[in-house]
């Protein structure tokens, strides 16, 4: 808990306290989502509103500023030790996707001469690496993605023409994509959801296009950031790519050569992301890039409100990853970081190629029933690997070290078993897709192996050291001598000194070395009266693990000593820097290897999550046809695996010709938002390539996967719920097609009771009609339980079965054919302990304004209802004509009287109830 404690106020005077006040007021203004924080050398500061934000992050309180300088210019501060401000740059960048300026002083820190030396952001890492080295981003589930949109009117089709450009500086990899799109821009918000940007950069300006890309923006929680128009110029670009992209051999080295640069719109806001991310001010990233077309068609489209309301991933700054809390959490059986990233992936970019899907299945199958093959890659074998992404990148960049080379030597030396384990499958699709790559790229490294097995002083690596074989260096070789010799002579010491104090060496007395200490001898507590008035001897410390002391000849063995390592460590330096250099060769075998084994460990932690599973997965079954969906006892993973959860399966089952639309209707608290979104998560796990809960699942080809389910305000957003839900089902309502799964859940809540029930009505009826998508409708308007009587074999009733025994409510959480006879909800108000003078004045009042026209519906068939109808129709439009033929009220009225006469003959039940 100490790194969490803040440290000292700032030791400057009243004269630098006010000319630093005075050089601050001066910085430019910033918004408040910018953060800038000074390097003061031994510990960082924070200054007026940003020590305000920096306190709440680190330490959950204000109390801990400071004030500096003299009124009315008193400027508040905050003092940060290395690990607070650690802790403060990933949460400012990764959870709130803040930007960061860091400020470091020109000269004296106590002077007034600082220099803006290193600026982060949520898609742009790279500067604050330096700072943090590999503490910044290496655990996260994504390398950070940075994002950059261009919109131009289409000349020929008069519509807004998206250029997009993703980079990910970690896989050295740009995408881009050009597409036009509708006012909502629904395409780019798919797109989004599958690159998962930290941030976006847009140029400046406020037409409504660019509004519209601000809340996809805001729905997806990226980090918008704005430029000048001008950093959307591809003059130069060309040249640029020439150097940052790799290049196939006998390929002509030059960009034109990829289709991707004649994509003009994109190119603009590939040139600003280059920019933005400075690429081209380290040289080892020329020659490095892959740049490809993104291609959104081959996954399943997902948008931020149904990644949200199925709860693929925890929120933000949720590091817990609770399998209760998101499947995500729940999946995460990954053992190394590269699989973890690539869940991610998987999960936001589900397939839609039906031999790629099944392919994974296969894979997940042969898991699952082996469970001696999974036991070892998943407790053995992955468990060891290190993250050779990063690693690699270390690599290529020349930040690597020899510790570094040998995590990687230790990884590759793992391989042959790894393989052998592998070839026990005698699987073909294993053989194919994971064997034969890796036992390839095995062979490529190879070469690696044997140079760190020639270099490294394995030895030394048994006691903790990363050192280089004195034997590869002849000068190496002769400093390792002298070191040895040394060694020898502080031996000799220890000897005679065992000898004049009577005690054994090495048993009593012990001979030490530290870097601080030097060699120094040890003896425990009650030995120290032997060394009292001994002048030969010079006590360091007495400490509880003993008494440390010296001779001066030690001290001068120690100081040869010190001296030989020092020339030791610069001539190892040297030679760790070629190997290094050379190791550097391997960085693209490197990336090829951790992508290979990253796949391998993502499928083998669905077949862990399906074995440990409370109940039984099964392998979905996927059709090209779009015919029907089905699952079969279907449950929602996460809840059935909360503690004191006894999960309650249901079927979920569409067939054209007979039902794409259920009505869902039930009491709160009945299972109908569980039941839809366990659909939804199971469609999902499907086509990512998982096992799911149900004992059968039916699945076809989806091109789309849509939820409107929940309800939240976005205050800081200027949305209400019921504006949230308008532009979520327009969305919706643009996208659903008949390969489209859609949930609705609760539509039409914020507004009037008749104007929310006839919003619901037109789009569950567009939905089932026109789109005529899959979709689960659940509402509490129960006059939407009329629609199947109007659109038969399209449309059918289910509802979330409760009961009432002894004025208690019993949810019984099943889904049953059908609508709801009532809604209960007076019975929930019950269970929240609303007061009973409330509950009785409610149903007094229920009571005067309930037409009961949903139970006289509910009482008759629906043919009746549609015929009474009709027959209703015809009578008023009759009294109308009479209305307006007839002279008097009273002769109207024994013409309306006679009209009713014959209404009742026609023995309609729905009439009847309804004029009696």
């Amino acid at each position: 808990m100490s790194s969490l404690q803040p440290i000292h106020a700032l030791s400057l005077d009243s004269v630098q306290q006010q000319a630093f006040i005075k050089y601050f007021n001066s910085l430019p203004e910033k918004p408040l989502t910018t953060v800038r924080i000074f390097d003061r050398n031994d510990y960082y500061s924070v200054h007026g509103v940003d020590a305000h934000t920096a306190a709440r992050e680190v330490f959950s309180s204000i109390s801990n500023i400071k004030k500096m300088g003299i009124e009315p210019n008193k400027l508040d501060y905050l003092v940060l030790s290395k690990g607070n401000f650690e802790i403060l740059i990933k949460k400012l960048l990764l959870v709130r996707r803040y930007r960061v300026e860091i400020y470091v002083a020109e000269g004296s820190v106590k002077n007034s001469d600082w220099s803006l030396k290193y600026k982060g952001s949520p898609g742009c890492l790279s500067q604050l690496e330096e700072v943090l080295g590999e503490g910044l981003g290496a655990s996260e589930e994504n390398s950070p993605c940075l994002m950059a949109v261009n919109i131009k009117t289409d000349a020929v089709s008069k519509g807004r023409l998206l250029g997009v450009a993703c980079i990910v500086a970690g896989d050295y990899q740009m995408s881009v994509v050009e597409f036009t799109d509708d006012d909502l821009l629904t395409e780019l918000e798919t797109i989004t959801v599958q690159m998962a940007p930290s941030e976006c950069l847009v140029p400046q300006t406020e037409n409504d296009d660019y509004k519209a890309l601000k809340q996809v923006m805001a729905r997806a929680g990226v980090t918008i950031t704005k430029l000048k128009k001008g950093e959307f110029s591809t003059e130069g670009l060309h040249q640029d790519l020439t150097r940052l992209l790799k290049f196939k051999e006998n390929q002509q080295q030059d960009a034109n050569a990829f289709p991707e640069t004649r994509k003009e719109n994109a190119m603009s806001s590939l040139a600003a992301a280059i920019k933005y991310n400075s690429l081209l001010n380290d040289s080892t990233n020329f020659g490095r890039f892959r740049i490809s077309t993104i291609q959104a068609d081959c996954f399943l489209h997902l948008d931020a409100a149904a990644l949200s309301a199925l709860n693929v991933f925890p929120e933000l700054g949720d590091s817990s990853h609770t399998p209760s809390r998101s499947l995500y959490g729940l999946l995460d059986r990954c053992r190394t970081q590269q699989g973890k990233r690539l869940l991610a992936q998987w999960l936001r970019q589900p397939l839609r190629d039906i031999y790629l899907i099944n392919e994974r299945l296969e894979i997940v199958e042969l898991l699952v029933n082996s469970s001696q093959l999974r036991l070892q890659l998943h407790e053995d074998h992955l468990r060891r690997i290190p993250d050779l992404q990063a690693l690699a990148r270390r690599l290529t960049r020349k930040k690597a070290n020899l510790h570094d080379c040998y995590r990687i030597y230790q990884a590759i030396k793992r391989l042959p078993s790894l393989l052998q384990c592998l070839a026990e499958a005698n699987n073909a699709t294993v053989h194919s897709s994971l064997s034969e790559p890796i036992s390839e790229l095995n062979d490529d490294l190879d070469k690696f192996q044997q140079m760190i097995e020639t270099t490294m002083d394995m030895d030394a690596v048994d006691r903790g050291d990363y050192l280089v074989k004195p034997s590869f260096d002849d000068l190496l070789q002769n400093l390792s001598k002298q070191l040895e010799q040394l060694q020898s002579s502080a031996e000799r010491e220890l000897n005679k000194a065992a000898k004049d104090l009577g005690m054994d060496a090495g048993k009593i007395i012990k001979l030490e070395y530290n870097p601080q200490a030097g060699y120094h001898f040890r003896v425990t507590l009650k030995e120290e009266q032997a060394l009292r008035g001994n002048k030969k001897y010079t006590i360091i410390d007495a400490v509880k693990g003993g008494v440390r002391f010296k001779t001066s000849k030690l001290e001068d063995i120690t100081e040869e000593y010190t001296q030989t390592k020092s020339s030791y460590e610069k001539e190892q330096d040297k030679v760790v820097t070629e190997i290094v250099g050379i190791a550097a060769g391997y960085s693209e075998c490197l990336f090829c290897l951790s992508h290979i084994l990253s796949r391998l460990d993502v499928l083998v932690a669905f077949s862990v999550a399906t074995s440990s599973a409370p109940y039984p997965y099964c392998k979905p079954v996927f059709t090209e046809s779009l015919n029907e969906l089905v699952l079969k006892d279907v449950r929602h993973p996460c809840l059935e695996v909360q503690e004191g959860i006894s999960y309650i399966p249901n079927d979920v089952t569409f067939k054209r010709g007979s039902c794409v639309m259920h009505i869902v209707t039930g009491a709160n608290m009945g299972g109908k938002s569980t039941w839809m979104r366990s659909c939804g998560v199971a469609v999902l796990m499907a086509h990512a390539g998982c096992f799911v809960p149900a004992s059968e699942a039916i699945v076809p080809k989806l091109r789309a996967l849509a939820a409107r389910v929940g309800a939240a305000d976005r205050e800081d957003k200027g949305q209400s719920t019921f504006m949230l839900e308008m532009i979520e089902s327009a969305a919706i309502l643009r996208t659903a097609t008949p390969d489209s799964l859609v949930l609705v859940d609760e539509l039409g809540r914020g507004t009037s009771t008749y104007e929310g029930c006839g919003i619901a009505w037109a789009i569950a009826e567009e939905l089932a009609t026109k789109s005529q998508c899959f979709c689960l409708f659940a509402t509490h308007y129960h006059e939407l339980t009329r629609l199947p009587s109007l659109h038969p074999g399209v449309i059918v009733n289910s509802h979330a079965e409760a009961s009432v025994v002894d004025q208690q409510l019993i949810l019984l959480h099943k889904i049953s054919p059908g609508p709801a006879t009532n809604s209960l909800g007076l019975h929930v108000a019950k269970l929240a302990d609303l007061p009973d003078s409330i509950i009785e004045y409610a149903e007094a009042k229920q009571a005067q304004l309930e037409t009961n026209l949903f139970e006289v519906e509910a009482a008759v068939k629906s043919q009746e209802v549609g015929d009474g109808q009709k027959l209703i129709q015809d009578f008023l439009k009759k009294c109308k004509e009479i209305q307006k033929s007839t002279a008097s009220d009273d002769a109207m009225m024994n013409e309306i009287g006679k009209l009713k006469q014959n209404l009742l003959l026609n023995n309609n039940k729905y009439v009847q109830s309804l004029i009696s």
